[in-house]
């Protein structure tokens, strides 16, 4: 191998060797990083960040941001424990909770794609009114507790089949759905072409303003999805709790930008891998004992180092 193509090995894949210099590193510091409790541990917080990447993902595709998916978080949480609380069953509390994603997902996609507003705007006014609302619902933030859990919300996040965590299975079909609707149907590629030009989309016939607002609708119902997930997970309903996900989520989505062969496309897997790589810092400062501070601190470098990334890449490739 001689030197240019060391250095076009190198550009090509400086995302992947960064993060097994990174995961290294953390496999030294400390020997519990690479037992098998601990994976599971990764990949269980990926099984709560992944659909609201995915979400985000979808935003990007349309060339837009969706800043509201940690709240809907919240409010999804909420709603599934102060109904249980207050006497609902289940099954009611997880409607009402489903319910209020999507009509935050509709008000997001009229706002966007009818309205004709900025996304970045939009959805920090949905996060700021939604903030407001879970504060408000809980008197300034106290949670709503589940003891006992419902079983079947228990199940949510600590069941098994055959084995295999609930989580993890239901991740991996929400991924291989996903993966085959943007990359094998022809709506999926609708989809990418709307944000890829919208002049060249509505000459073809393509219904650009639709496929904006679908992808904020579907971005908004991951987030109930995770929402869903973090409940069972913390046994309540906690306001602002869906915020300390939504950065690691926009993150990976970004990341995947940077891991796509095809132009810099938002894609699933790529969103995937991003994912893993937020889930392994978080679990790998928590391990050397960082303080919390720190390791926001941490997250932030590696977002930035994505973007640093993200554009050296670029001006490679376009060299």
């Amino acid at each position: 191998m001689n030197l240019p193509m060391i250095r076009d090995f190198i550009a090509k894949n400086i995302v992947f060797l960064g993060f097994a210099v990174m995961f290294i590193f953390f496999a030294l510091a400390n020997e519990s990083f690479i037992k098998w409790d601990n994976m599971l541990d990764i990949l269980l917080r990926m099984c709560i960040t992944a659909p609201v990447a995915y979400g985000v993902m979808l935003s990007l595709i349309v060339k837009g941001i969706d800043l509201s998916c940690g709240t809907i978080m919240g409010l999804v949480g909420l709603t599934i424990a102060g109904g249980i609380s207050s006497g609902m069953s289940l099954g009611l509390s997880l409607f009402l909770a489903i319910i209020i994603g999507a009509a935050i997902g509709v008000v997001n996609a009229f706002l966007i794609a009818r309205a004709n507003m900025n996304p970045f705007i939009a959805t920090i006014s949905i996060l700021f009114i939604g903030n407001s609302i879970e504060k408000v619902a809980t008197k300034g933030g106290l949670p709503i507790y589940l003891y006992p859990l419902p079983k079947a919300l228990d199940y949510v996040y600590r069941g098994t089949i055959l084995g295999v965590p609930f989580p993890i299975i239901a991740l991996l079909a929400i991924t291989v759905s996903l993966w085959i609707f943007l990359e094998s149907t022809i709506f999926g590629r609708k989809m990418y072409a709307s944000g890829d030009g919208i002049k060249a989309s509505r000459t073809s016939g393509i219904p650009v303003r639709f496929y904006y607002g679908f992808a904020y609708f579907i971005s908004a119902m991951c987030a109930v999805i995770s929402g869903i997930f973090l409940c069972s997970q913390v046994r309540s309903g906690q306001p602002l709790v869906g915020h300390s996900y939504i950065w690691d989520a926009i993150g990976a989505a970004y990341l995947s930008t940077i891991v796509s062969r095809r132009h810099f496309r938002p894609n699933v897997l790529g969103a995937l891998f991003g994912t893993f790589v937020m889930s392994v810092v978080a679990n790998g400062f928590t391990l050397m004992g960082t303080a919390f501070y720190w390791k926001e601190f941490a997250k932030g470098v590696v977002i930035l180092l994505i973007l640093i990334l993200s554009v050296i890449k670029r001006k490679y490739q376009r060299g």
